[in-house]
């Protein structure tokens, strides 16, 4: 007998590192980890009824090189299997984000907004992803953290 194998959705959280604080993080995104941390939580019940498991990462990106890498465009970028989902940044200088989702534009998604991307992600098809380029806020703050480190290789 053939013991069915679990599908796996794999939710990716990727924050661009800042300089600017303490923990190298800011507050938006934070907010928006924790939320999308609780939606997982509870749409992981449902998730187990059809036989997949999520498995979620987090990660802080730190140079422009893992930036093309990941191929994210704004800090935070949550990709749920092959669907993306990012704020616009209204200006470089700003912390200030828009999200847009279903026709709704707002300063932060709520959890029940992540459930959908959750959703969605789950179903989305897999399609080959063009090459993104990385957003000119992105850019700002791996370039200022590249200048602070020191080139003498000691750290």
């Amino acid at each position: 007998m053939e013991v069915p194998t679990k599908n796996a959705l794999r939710v990716e959280f990727f924050q661009v590192e800042m300089t600017t604080n303490a923990n190298n993080s800011c507050s938006a995104c934070d907010t928006v980890q924790n939320k999308l941390i609780s939606a997982i939580q509870d749409v992981q019940k449902l998730f187990d009824k059809l036989g997949c498991e999520i498995f979620f990462t987090s990660t802080t990106v730190k140079t422009i090189e893992e930036a093309e890498k990941a191929q994210i465009t704004a800090s935070p970028t949550i990709r749920v299997g092959n669907l993306d989902f990012y704020p616009k940044h209204l200006t470089n200088g700003s912390e200030k984000r828009e999200w847009t989702w279903n026709g709704l534009t707002m300063p932060e998604p709520s959890k029940e907004i992540l459930i959908e991307v959750l959703l969605k992600g789950y179903f989305e098809p897999k399609k080959e992803n063009g090459k993104k380029g990385v957003s000119s806020y992105v850019l700002k703050y791996l370039s200022e953290s590249e200048l602070t480190k020191s080139n003498c290789g000691c750290s």
